[in-house]
């Protein structure tokens, strides 16, 4: 169902399946006061001319207002079965704006680590490093969306609009619809949407015997604070890989997976039958997927992602891990996986609350992917067209709170270099141990494409 007015200035609409879904499993680890699978997205930058005029500060709430304005819904909030969204008086507002945006003397990595779950999208501003945090449960998107809105969110920093001056009360119609509605999916299942949903959940079977890395087991041991290794490229070794890729016509991101693989097998303690395959997701944005205007930057506030399970052998050499990932990447979804979006969630949830999880703990490294960054965030920002007046994006990072004994890499280029985000949960595994797993990744990427520097 779209949104809808309950009484003037309140909006409501229900929560999409796969919102329920991940939202489900993010509020599992409240208790603990942390929230699993939310996402951070974090921008380094340097701002000249007349953006270093006046009050930064007022800057920054000034430009955190607009980015609500523009997407409403950073500041709806979740109940139960519903989403809500009050238009704000100038109070409201502020109070808002107060109770979510910070600026704090930490690193980004520390902040991180310490990160509590948010009603709302939550800014953090790091002054000594001019770094900016958005920090947003997963339920409400996903990782292309919250680059796009670190995006939106320079694009109002140097925007000569007065947030008071914004036209609140039409935030209705910017608000976004969950990807059932925008996929039009039936509410009740159709045979063809039942037997796509088989097709779906059969992957999810591939995780059985599959490998995983050794993690600290000792009794009572619970989750702390999510850590990464972070790992740049140079632009001359970006290049070179860059150019081996094509040359063997495979994408950046299927030898990053093969060299992924290749690296769980190094460091893996056997699955079940002694051997084990390396199980891991494949995942995709849906946005591309979507009609106009729900594939568009307008929309980054919404969950629009969905994957599926895939192995390979251990017997299989990394050219042909490399081959299978190139072709499941370059096959994409079908037409059975989208149409099933809304059931598959609905079981898959059911088996959540029925029993708690879906299986056994896994703990090998999973992958997620953007690609091509660039596409996401404008390494620079004008102001008014004025080429003095500039916002510079020098850095970014994206990452997943990680709260299980899984862990994940995260891909991405940006201003020529490849860029490596490995996370994991500090109760689960020593520093020295995850820095030789990203070691043992980019070693088998550049010795996969026969790359030297």
């Amino acid at each position: 169902m779209p949104w809808s007015e309950t009484k003037p200035g309140y909006w409501q609409r229900p929560l999409g399946e796969n919102e329920r879904m991940i939202k489900w499993i993010g509020d599992r680890a409240h208790a603990t006061g942390r929230e699993h699978w939310s996402i951070t997205a974090v921008g380094s930058f340097t701002l000249s001319g007349s953006l270093n005029e006046g009050s930064l500060t007022a800057k920054l709430r000034n430009a955190w207002k607009l980015l609500r304005f523009q997407h409403p819904s950073i500041a709806s909030t979740a109940g139960s079965d519903t989403l809500d969204y009050i238009v704000p008086q100038a109070e409201d507002l502020e109070q808002w704006t107060n109770e979510t945006l910070r600026t704090i003397e930490t690193t980004a990595e520390d902040l991180i680590a310490d990160l509590k779950p948010s009603s709302y999208v939550a800014g953090y501003f790091l002054p000594h490093t001019t770094q900016f945090v958005l920090h947003t449960a997963h339920w409400r998107t996903d990782g292309y969306g919250a680059l796009q809105l670190l995006n939106a969110f320079f694009e109002a920093l140097v925007s000569d609009l007065d947030a008071t001056d914004a036209a609140w009360g039409d935030e209705h119609i910017r608000l976004v619809p969950s990807i059932e509605e925008v996929l039009e999916l039936p509410e009740k299942a159709t045979p063809e949407i039942q037997a796509a949903t088989a097709e779906c959940l059969k992957s999810g079977a591939l995780v059985v015997g599959s490998i995983g890395l050794p993690y600290n087991e000792a009794p009572g041991t619970t989750p702390r604070g999510t850590r990464s290794i972070r790992r740049t490229l140079s632009r001359l070794s970006t290049a070179s890989i860059l150019l081996n890729c094509a040359s063997r016509n495979i994408t950046p991101l299927s030898a990053v997976h093969a060299s992924l693989a290749s690296a769980n097998y190094a460091n893996c303690t056997s699955g079940p039958d002694g051997a084990g395959h390396y199980t891991s997701t494949m995942r995709f944005s849906l946005r591309p997927y979507l009609k106009e205007p729900f594939n568009s930057v307008q929309y980054a506030s919404a969950l629009y992602t969905g994957s599926y399970m895939a192995k390979v052998a251990r017997t299989n050499s990394w050219e042909e891990n490399a081959a299978q990932y190139n072709e499941l990447y370059a096959a994409g979804l079908d037409r059975g996986f989208l149409i099933s979006r809304r059931q598959f969630a609905i079981q898959i949830s059911a088996l959540l609350e029925r029993t708690g999880d879906l299986g056994p703990p896994r703990s090998e490294v999973d992958i997620s992917s953007i690609n091509d960054a660039d596409k996401l965030v404008k390494r620079v920002h004008h102001r008014g067209g004025r080429e003095e007046d500039a916002l510079e994006v020098t850095d970014i990072n994206l990452a997943l709170e990680c709260l299980a004994k899984e862990t994940y890499l995260f891909f991405w280029i940006f201003n020529d270099r490849i860029e490596f985000n490995l996370v994991y949960n500090e109760a689960f595994y020593e520093k020295t141990f995850m820095t030789e797993i990203m070691n043992a990744i980019e070693h088998a990427l550049k010795q996969g494409l026969g790359s030297t520097v």
